[in-house]
């Protein structure tokens, strides 16, 4: 699949998924913008990635500084956000501050980030937010990521008739060994990662690359559209 000609804007494409993606839209031809709030970092990865990788620095919780930052990018094709900052607690543990973090980067961001993207967005272009299987297989500990994963779904599902003709899909990930899971140890990181694995159909966690080739295929096929693409592993069956 190439995307030659087509520009992709990468909010959380300085590490993890959103990286992963970011590499596989350059090798099929494409231009990439990755967007995050560390100006320093997100420089440093756009020059290793080369072929005219630029970079957008802003907070995704300001709504006027995501506008202003739509506004500096212009025209392109497709729209990803992957950036995540998660807290693993019961409710009881949960402060304020950590709920709002949440908040900010699971649907106030995605949700600044259509708004403002779809004036400039190519009319067969597409949006792809970044869910999670917390919204199907819940635990203990992962309340508001659970909410904030279902209800970012249902926001596509309703953007995906109110923006037509531009496309909004979903990507809901299983497990996968990113930077996410970095608040763990090095030895209870491979804990989860072991006991998670044991319990897939497929035996073994997910990989930055299998999220980026879901989303790839989702924002290539353009009679794919209000849809959540479940890359877990089989883990809503587990």
């Amino acid at each position: 699949m190439s995307y030659a000609g087509k520009k992709v804007i990468i909010l959380g494409g300085a590490s993890g998924m959103g990286l992963a993606l970011a590499k596989k839209v350059i090798a099929a031809g494409g231009q990439v913008v990755i967007g995050g709030r560390n100006a320093e970092k997100l420089g440093r990865i756009a020059a290793t990635l080369g072929n005219g990788t630029t970079y957008k620095a802003f907070d995704l919780g300001d709504e006027a500084t995501v506008k202003a930052a739509f506004d500096e990018i212009g025209a392109f094709d497709h729209l990803v956000t992957t950036a995540a900052e998660l807290t693993f607690a019961p409710m009881s543990d949960l402060t304020t501050a950590q709920v709002q973090s949440m908040l900010v980067s699971k649907f106030w961001g995605p949700f600044y980030a259509a708004k403002y993207a779809t004036p400039h967005l190519a009319k067969d272009g597409s949006v792809t937010f970044f869910s999670g299987l917390a919204a199907y297989r819940p635990a203990p500990g992962a309340s508001i990521v659970a909410s904030l994963n279902a209800a970012l779904e249902g926001l596509a599902m309703s953007l995906a008739l109110e923006i037509k003709p531009v496309r909004v899909n979903v990507v809901s990930p299983g497990v996968v060994d990113t930077p996410t899971w970095d608040f763990l140890s090095a030895e209870d990181r491979q804990g989860l990662f072991d006991s998670v694995a044991g319990g897939l159909p497929v035996g073994r966690v997910g990989h930055a690359d299998d999220l980026a080739d879901a989303a790839l295929s989702l924002m290539g096929n353009g009679f794919i559209n209000a849809t959540v693409l479940h890359v877990d592993g089989g883990g809503r069956i587990a």
